[in-house]
């Protein structure tokens, strides 16, 4: 029996400072979390066949990485889910960088730490392909953001919106 794809559904995300807020519609959300890379791997390429937006959700689980720790998660699960995709299909993706922790509790040097995860991420997409595929990939923050620190996440080059839940 063929592997259910998720449910197609449409995301908020406000793309700008000024509260602009715009749409991802028709996607698929694949947790890199809640199942096996090679399993992402399979149903990606079948998103993809099918014409559908493929969107990617990153989440390091309960615990905060440190930088060093998260972007050999995020190198692995990439190296893994992206397999066999090509550069042109993964110019199409949407990332959401959705963190448990941030639903749990929130530290000061959060902004900073959202960017840093967002600029690896891009990263890591740029040394699996090259820099004009990475800055076409949307990166998208999915956790929870202070109103006072809204702007300062929106404002980083690497962060292309954040999820309105």
């Amino acid at each position: 029996m063929p592997e259910l794809l998720p449910t197609l559904k449409d995301l908020t995300v406000q793309s700008t400072v000024g509260g602009q807020l715009g749409k991802v519609v028709n996607c698929r959300v694949l947790s890199l979390l809640a199942q096996p890379s090679l399993v992402v791997n399979h149903q990606l390429k079948r998103i993809l066949a099918e014409d559908d937006q493929p969107v990617l959700q990153l989440d390091e689980g309960d615990l905060r990485l440190t930088p060093v720790d998260f972007a050999n998660q995020v190198s692995r699960q990439f190296a893994n889910a992206l397999a066999g995709v090509s550069a042109a299909a993964v110019a199409r993706l949407v990332v959401i960088y959705a963190p448990s922790w941030a639903a749990e509790c929130r530290l000061p040097a959060d902004a900073q730490r959202i960017r840093i995860a967002h600029r690896q991420i891009r990263d890591v997409i740029q040394i699996l392909y090259d820099r004009d595929t990475a800055s076409h990939v949307q990166i998208i923050y999915g956790g929870f953001v202070f109103e006072d620190e809204l702007a300062t996440v929106l404002w980083d080059v690497n962060v292309d919106g954040v999820l309105i839940k």
